[in-house]
């Protein structure tokens, strides 16, 4: 029976030939009879080779089937001596020729016996053992110490074989920061470096989150120009109205002087410039020529008790009263504006409130006020009277009277707010009005001030609160004329002082030191900057603002102008930017308020219908700046042909007189717009407009460091986005007043505005004791702030999340009406680029370090000023709202991996 049936395959005969050698070196006796049987062997096997599909078994075969049956050599050898003289066929058969049967017996029956044929595996487990016994036998044939570094060396590449496996299987996924790439634009740039100056990245966030964030704060304004410029305290706020005065006054040094009359350029540009260098020569003024402009207004008022050429007995408080309204806008007793009104489609009205006292605020009228500010602001009157020329006893009586009249003032005004039955934002005709507050000369000043316009009886006014215009007319009717003059006199300088010598302006500073603490006077160009901007805002965006390019630009790459990329300007960029952040805000604050408990169901649909209808206007309409002598015509009624700077005050308040009149009458769209953003008492870089339901957005902002498309969407969120939600969470109550007023169902109408009014308890966990009893003191503007503050960090936290999903999802916002594909990636929000020096920050992160950033602080003099701010600026201490908001918005420590307080109060968005 053949061993291999089919094609031939190499048996391991071919590999025991090399043994044969070896096993004859341990016969040396029959070297002879061995080589001639081998030779005989090696011929049969070439003819089997040839000729046959099978082989003969080679001698190492049989000598190893003969060991396994337990023959001599003596028989080995014979058996084979005969094999090799026999025919082979494969199957162990006897041998052929002389003396060859016994022998040929024995070996027919020791093949019959051997695996070869019925036990395959043998040999292939001797091809399979004999290679690494050939292997051990070369190791053990080496040196010890070759043997060792052998072993060692293979030891250790099995190691490493494990270590890569292992490492292939467990290797961890490389961090998004690490992958994704690098901004190195100079925006991206400039936005690291602003988080960076004032950062210490190397503290922790979670134990030490001042100094990781405002850490650098105080030493970067202690180097910088500003240096002990600002009173009180030097926050995030101060610092960019600092830069961006110190822009505006850049710009003016650069508007031409000798423009051509008839012009555009000669009515505003000189306007400005004209304005900034009389405010800029008021040193030239002496202390006599000021107590003859101060001797002049007074006599416009019929005069002072305190000159001896000037009775009492024929001063009649009225005609002075309407006279100081009319012709210098101060306005004591009781203050006349015009705003929105509360009812569809919320038109213009006349608006009554209360007037203005000579402290910041009524709480330093009370007993536990503190005593500082008080005596700051009786030396301030005395110093006053002394200047003019009244003797020091008398300048002392002066002082007390003014003091004690204007807390009687705040007694009778915050007794009638105390009071139960209360009317307020009521609207009502001047006749009712005038049975009401009989002693106040209401119709007499409104039709002073509003002369283009028929005032009567019939006319209708918006009263802020009813029962406090009758505590003043009683007031008044129970008051002797000379406190009555002296409130009035003093009204009226108190708006001059700053303007006039320098006598005068240190007499107003040192009371500014009794309320911010000592420190250095403003700059004069500092000054004369923030008048040019409060007093002509419209003249100086309007100048700021270009003429809109067109929205995408071609930039030039490569020679010959070739290969250009379509790209955004600045202006253009900004403002697609910041619709689509808009848009989503307002579409978060929605689903914030969804969730608000704590507000009724109908108010809580009406103010989504509010956001929901609510549009963007972001600068100047486009429209107005192509028309080239709209400007010439705004400021044409504006007249600073004055001598001294001071007198500047009756010519600016004619002009806004004006422009307030001619809110009553029916205004386009573009003229409502200019008189939304520009004819407020303060400029704001984003404000409301309840007339048109719209969101105002300074131009200011386009070319200003604080808000730019490519910085990172976080910082963005961070800064203009916060504010955006705060300017909207604010006229919340706005919406609720006109919810009441359009309420069919009286039962419907919502008395209070819950969210107004936090919960102190809440507000003050985990803050010192004297801080929470502090805080329980505020007035209830203060608190309102302060959570109008929180809300908008924690809106501002989830509409950022919701913003970054939706790029990576290349989903569009919800009322944004775009391409969001195109809009996307010509803004560039899907490259997702770190920022050089913190590239490890996610969205979360940057977003955290950027909003704390924003209530960094330093306190600039000596003075307790954070214990006062509340009461002067109607705003927390930023030390207080950092601690605060960390506290309270559980976003923030969890972005940077803290324990966030479980504390939270229930009325915050």
């Amino acid at each position: 029976m053949a061993i291999n049936q089919g094609k031939y395959k190499p048996t391991i005969c071919a590999i025991d030939e090399v043994d044969d050698r070896s096993y004859k070196l341990h016969n040396n006796q029959d070297d002879d009879m061995l080589r001639n049987n081998k030779q005989q062997q090696q011929q049969k096997q070439q003819q089997q080779i040839e000729g046959s599909e099978t082989a003969p078994l080679t001698t190492n075969q049989q000598k190893l089937h003969k060991d396994e049956t337990g023959l001599n050599r003596k028989d080995l050898e014979a058996g084979i001596s005969m094999g090799t003289d026999g025919e082979g066929d494969g199957r162990g058969g006897g041998g052929v020729g002389a003396g060859g049967g016994a022998a040929g017996g024995g070996l027919k029956q020791t093949s019959a016996n051997t695996p070869n044929s019925t036990h395959p595996s043998a040999n292939g487990l001797r091809a399979l053992l004999l290679p690494g016994r050939r292997s051990f036998d070369a190791l053990m044939s080496l040196s010890r110490k070759r043997r060792i570094l052998y072993v060692t060396t293979a030891c250790l590449c099995a190691l490493l074989f494990v270590i890569i496996i292992m490492m292939l299987a467990f290797w961890p996924e490389v961090p998004f920061h690490m992958r994704a790439p690098l901004c190195l634009e100079r925006e991206c740039v400039e936005s690291s470096r602003q988080l960076l100056l004032w950062a210490n990245t190397t503290k922790s966030p979670c134990h030490e989150t001042y100094d990781w964030a405002c850490g650098n704060f105080a030493k970067d304004y202690g180097q910088g120009d500003y240096f002990v410029i600002k009173r009180g305290e030097w926050n995030y706020k101060t610092y960019n109205e600092y830069q961006e005065l110190n822009e505006l006054n850049r710009f003016i040094s650069m508007l031409p002087t000798n423009a051509a009359e008839g012009s555009v350029a000669y009515s505003v540009e000189s306007t400005i410039t004209s304005l900034y260098r009389s405010c800029r020569e008021i040193d030239t003024m002496d202390k006599s020529q000021s107590e003859l402009l101060l001797k002049r207004a007074i006599n416009s008022v019929d005069g002072w008790h305190a000159f001896s050429n000037n009775r009492l007995q024929h001063w009649e408080y009225k005609r002075a009263l309407v006279h100081l309204q009319a012709k210098y806008g101060i306005f004591p007793y009781y203050r006349v504006s015009v705003e929105n009104g509360y009812n569809s489609p919320h038109d213009y009205v006349i608006t009554l409130d209360e007037g203005e006292i000579g402290m910041p605020d009524k709480y330093f009228y009370s007993s536990g006020a503190d005593e500082e500010v008080v005596r700051g602001y009786k030396l301030l009157l005395r110093d006053f009277a002394i200047n003019m020329g009244i003797v020091s006893r008398e300048a002392d009586l002066f002082a007390d009277d003014i003091f004690h009249y204007e807390r009687r003032i705040v007694t009778h005004v915050e007794g009638a707010k105390a009071s139960g039955d209360r009317q307020l934002n009521k609207l009502m005709r001047l006749a009712e009005l005038k049975s009401i507050a009989p002693s106040l000369p209401i119709i007499e000043s409104l039709q002073a001030i509003f002369p283009n316009t028929k005032i009567t009886e019939d006319t209708e006014v918006l009263v802020r609160d009813v029962e406090v215009f009758h505590e003043l007319s009683t007031l008044l009717s129970t008051s002797d004329k000379k406190p009555i003059n002296n409130f009035i006199i003093w009204s009226l300088v108190r708006q001059m002082l700053p303007h006039l010598s320098r006598e005068y302006r240190t007499l107003a500073e040192h009371f500014d030191h009794a309320i911010y603490g000592r420190t250095a006077s403003y700059p004069r160009w500092l000054i004369c900057s923030k008048v040019v901007r409060d007093w002509l805002p419209f003249a100086v965006d309007a100048l700021q603002q270009q003429p809109p390019k067109q929205q995408f630009e071609l930039r030039n790459g490569g020679e010959g102008g070739g290969g250009g990329v379509v790209g955004l300007n600045k202006t253009q960029g900004n403002e697609e930017f910041l619709r689509l952040m808009f848009y989503s805000l307002r579409n978060q604050l929605q689903d914030s308020l969804e969730q608000a408990s704590w507000l009724e169901t109908s108010a809580k649909q009406f103010l989504k219908k509010k956001l929901s209808e609510m549009r963007l206007q972001y600068g100047i309409p486009n429209e107005i700046l192509y028309q080239p002598n709209y400007l010439k015509d705004y400021y044409n009624e504006l007249m600073l042909n004055n001598l001294y700077f001071v007198e500047h005050l009756e010519s600016i308040w004619t002009f806004r007189r004006l422009r307030m009149e001619q809110k009553l009458k029916p205004l386009g769209m573009e003229d409502a717009i200019v008189s939304e953003m520009y004819t407020r008492n303060q400029p704001q870089a984003i404000a409301y407009s309840n007339k048109l339901n719209m969101l105002l957005v300074s131009p200011i902002l386009a070319g200003s460091n604080y808000y730019d498309y490519r910085y990172p969407v976080a910082l963005n969120f961070a800064r203009i986005g916060s504010d955006i939600l705060e300017t909207l969470i604010e006229n919340f109550a706005t919406f609720l007043l006109q919810f009441n007023a359009q309420s069919a169902d009286l039962s419907d109408a919502v008395p209070e505005i819950r969210y107004a009014q936090p919960d102190v308890n809440c507000l003050a966990a985990g803050q010192p004791p004297h801080l929470s009893h502090e805080l329980a003191e505020l007035s209830p503007s203060a608190l309102k702030s302060f959570h109008v503050t929180l809300s908008a960090a924690r809106t501002a936290a989830r509409a950022l999340s919701s913003f970054v999903s939706a790029i990576d999802a290349g989903r569009a916002i919800q009322g944004a009406g775009i391409d969001q594909a195109g809009t996307y990636e010509t803004l560039g929000l899907t490259k997702r680029l770190r920022v050089p020096g913190l590239r490890s920050y996610n969205e979360n992160e940057l977003f955290t370090l950027a909003y704390m950033q924003q209530h960094c602080s330093t306190a600039i003099a000596d003075k307790d000023y954070a214990r006062i701010k509340p009461h002067v600026e109607q705003q927390l201490a930023e030390r207080y709202l950092f601690n605060a908001s960390w506290q309270h918005i559980q976003f923030l420590p969890h972005s940077t991996n803290c324990a966030a307080s479980e504390v939270s109060c229930s009325n915050l968005l």
